[in-house]
């Protein structure tokens, strides 16, 4: 997963690829509803810092059972993890979890849908030429969200403030992941998500102490601890894996096409937990997002074909 490599990686088999989307699409989508249900009684910045604080820990102990020694690592690789760590985790999900704090879970999954348009941005911006597919892609998966957000209810009020951070931290996850390929990085996905959760989860909760949050755990509700432990767990530990995974083997374009995804999960889970209402408009929506999807996909499956030829 870095720009300095010893050997031509390997391309990830499609299966690799599909089952790696699917964790990240189905997990990440919940992972909207858990911040909300989190940040009821558990300050964000703090909670955001507490969970990826031991996540990260939990992760880097499997590291060192896995090769029964503390893992070594290369200072600049570890520098550079660290610091990509700062803008998708720090930035990117710290921002997030605090725009939660005053914006309805569906509502912020709809907003995050941004992530792909500042990559193709950022790829034009550099010079990369972008196929006609990718950008149809991008344009249809934003139509499906934006049919999503105008008829199919995300349902609650938000606050300026609260989009003003969602879109700040789609703006900065977008960054991160664009340029993480262009650092020498530690290669092992499991250790870099390890990595990155140790530098950016005590950052977090600091920064949350500091503005004048607190640890009043007593004042934590069962349903809000129980969504900070699912959150450490499969929204951190699992799904955090696979989309570094994705983001190292793939290309952008690729791994951040959950953002289509996880609007429609949301509203599902919405109407689940929180019975939610799912109208024709949300089905029509969700398959004009999963088409975005595929026209992705396809658009850059091709042009990786066509570099390789």
């Amino acid at each position: 997963m870095s720009a300095v490599t010893d050997r031509t990686p390997t391309p990830p088999s499609g299966r690799a690829v599909a089952g790696n989307l699917a964790v990240v699409y189905v997990v990440f989508g919940s992972t909207y509803l858990a911040i909300r249900i989190m940040v009821e009684t558990i300050p964000p910045l703090v909670g955001a810092g507490l969970r990826f604080a031991v996540a990260g820990a939990l992760l880097y102990g499997m590291c060192a059972v896995r090769s029964r020694s503390l893992p070594r690592m290369e200072t600049d690789r570890l520098v550079g993890t660290g610091f990509i760590g700062l803008l998708v985790i720090g930035a990117g999900l710290g921002l997030l979890t605090l725009g939660e704090h005053s914006v309805p879970s569906g509502l912020a999954a709809l907003l995050a849908a941004a992530v792909p348009v500042w990559v193709v941005l950022l790829r034009a911006a550099h010079g990369e030429r972008v196929g006609w597919s990718t950008w149809g892609g991008v344009v249809c998966g934003l139509f499906g969200v934006a049919l999503l957000s105008l008829v199919g209810g995300a349902g609650g009020t938000a606050a300026v403030s609260g989009i003003l951070f969602l879109l700040a931290a789609a703006l900065s996850e977008a960054v991160g992941s664009y340029y993480a390929p262009r650092f020498s990085l530690v290669e092992d996905p499991i250790l870099a998500s390890a990595v990155q959760m140790l530098v950016a989860g005590p950052v977090l909760f600091v920064v949350g102490l500091a503005v004048g949050e607190h640890l009043d755990v007593d004042r934590w509700s069962q349903r809000s601890l129980l969504s900070l432990l699912y959150l450490i767990g499969p929204g951190s530990i699992l799904a955090y894996v696979s989309f570094v995974w994705l983001v190292s083997r793939t290309r952008t374009s690729i791994a951040t096409t959950y953002t289509y995804v996880n609007p429609a999960v949301a509203l599902f889970l919405g109407w689940l937990v929180l019975d939610e209402s799912i109208t024709v408009w949300v089905v029509v929506g969700a398959l004009i997002v999963v088409v975005g999807v595929v026209a992705v996909l396809v658009g850059e499956r091709g042009a990786e074909d066509d570099g390789r030829a």
